[in-house]
């Protein structure tokens, strides 16, 4: 299959063109599958597919599931719908996150297909984990390998009313997900950190979180400078697909006054492995 790979950034990120995802399969899957994990999240622009074949081609990347605690469509209750209306001040995944942390088996991918969107504005960021710990010291990296995280999912983080109408349960506590702080990624081989933010990543296991913050609070700064970043513009027909065992991202809020509308999918993933369990 002949295509053309466009990187985005120096870090991580490309865009792939001339291809029509509804009709891949085979050899050009597994190209695109090789593409995604080299650059960590790819995009392909003037996709057309209907709610079934967006399903399909996602049933490609493993298998498709419902998120624990937010509901999708009713017709597709894998695909959540995603909106922003032009009055609506609230944001949606507006912090720097990997989607789904706080399960015992968090999504490997995760695809957003843009069904309406924004003049400018509302362009999702990117950050490489890879790189993040690539960086830090050598000491930092030992000791960062020994500690591992506490996650859960805030249910009463400030959402839309649509938004917040979709999660279940809303005063029923989350539980708690613990997770190596470094990653081994089990297709490339390589460690990456593996963190969120405070919204979704509390503190190190056996530590409070006010013992915690500081270090989680730097680790986050340092995954995600600009060096270490891309971001893609959405416009209709657009779809983005990204690793979340090796990359941060976050939606920017900054587009009030207009609509936009995104349909997301995840794919199960497996539990995490760290880098001290390597050798075992």
């Amino acid at each position: 299959m002949s295509f053309e790979i466009m990187p985005i950034a120096g870090a991580l990120g490309a865009e792939i063109r001339g291809i029509d995802v509804a009709g891949l399969d085979g050899e050009g899957m597994a190209e695109v599958r090789s593409a995604l994990l080299r650059y960590g999240v790819i995009c392909f622009r003037d996709q057309d597919l209907s709610p079934e074949g967006y399903l399909d081609f996602a049933r490609q990347w493993g298998e498709v599931h419902l998120h624990p605690y937010l509901r999708g469509l009713d017709e597709f209750p894998e695909i959540i719908e995603i909106i922003r209306e032009a009055d609506d001040p609230t944001g949606f995944a507006d912090h720097w996150h990997t989607d789904q942390i706080f399960t015992p088996r968090p999504a490997n991918f995760t695809m957003l297909f843009a069904r309406e969107t924004p003049a400018a504005g509302g362009d999702t960021m990117f950050a490489s984990l890879t790189g993040a710990y690539d960086r830090l010291s050598p000491g930092m990296q030992r000791m960062a390998a020994r500690l591992r995280t506490c996650n859960s999912y805030d249910k009463k983080a400030p959402r839309s009313a649509r938004m917040a109408a979709r999660i279940a349960d809303r005063e029923t506590p989350t539980q708690e997900a613990v997770h190596p702080l470094v990653r081994l990624h089990p297709e490339t081989g390589r460690p990456a950190l593996y963190v969120s933010d405070e919204r979704s990543t509390r503190r190190f296991d056996g530590m409070s979180e006010e013992e915690s913050r500081p270090l989680l609070a730097w680790l986050m700064r340092h995954a995600t400078r600009p060096e270490l970043t891309c971001r893609i513009r959405w416009e209709p027909g657009t779809l983005g697909i990204w690793d979340n065992r090796s990359v941060l991202h976050s939606a920017l809020n900054d587009y009030y006054g207009q609509r936009r509308v995104m349909h997301r999918i995840t794919i199960r993933g497996e539990p995490v492995r760290g880098l001290a369990e390597q050798s075992h």
